[in-house]
């Protein structure tokens, strides 16, 4: 009875090993795919170089939610004027020619973030949230139901 249970030790021990080998060579390795799709946005030049940062906040069933400052609650030119403090400067045609080039570049990189995302495997579709955290180091208190300001697919 004991060279049995010696055995089973001994073979269970050995498939222990080759599973932690077959999964440190997996594909997307040991890290949650979360962490992984994080990664690759910081990775990027385009996404890197926003003044805003846009994270993945959850991926589950090929769903992963991502973090935006767009707030129909809060003026837009507030919460731009964050991304980019120069926007207030200058005379008002030209605060409103920067505001508009801020708005296009958000939409833009927003869109960028999107089919980056969307062109991994693993992700079928990307929910934008609106990042509470961020308008609250702002100063910024959101009503409890505050919705990103643009319906965006």
């Amino acid at each position: 009875m004991l060279g049995f249970i010696r055995n089973a030790i001994i073979l269970s021990a050995i498939a222990l090993a080759l599973l932690m080998l077959t999964l440190s060579w997996a594909p997307h390795g040991l890290k949650p795919r979360l962490w992984q799709l994080n990664e690759l946005l910081a990775q990027d030049q385009a996404v890197a170089e926003y003044p805003y940062d846009f994270r993945v906040l959850t991926f589950l069933n090929g769903v992963a939610t991502v973090s935006s400052p767009r707030a129909s609650t809060v003026e837009e030119s507030r919460y731009l004027g964050w991304i980019d403090p120069t926007l207030g400067r200058g005379e008002a045609s030209a605060r409103a020619q920067s505001l508009r080039v801020a708005r296009e570049q958000l939409q833009y990189t927003e869109m960028y973030v999107l089919q980056l995302l969307l062109s991994q495997s693993d992700v079928d579709s990307v929910v934008w949230a609106l990042d509470r955290a961020w308008f609250n180091q702002h100063g910024v208190k959101l009503p409890p139901q505050a919705e990103p300001g643009l319906p965006r697919g």
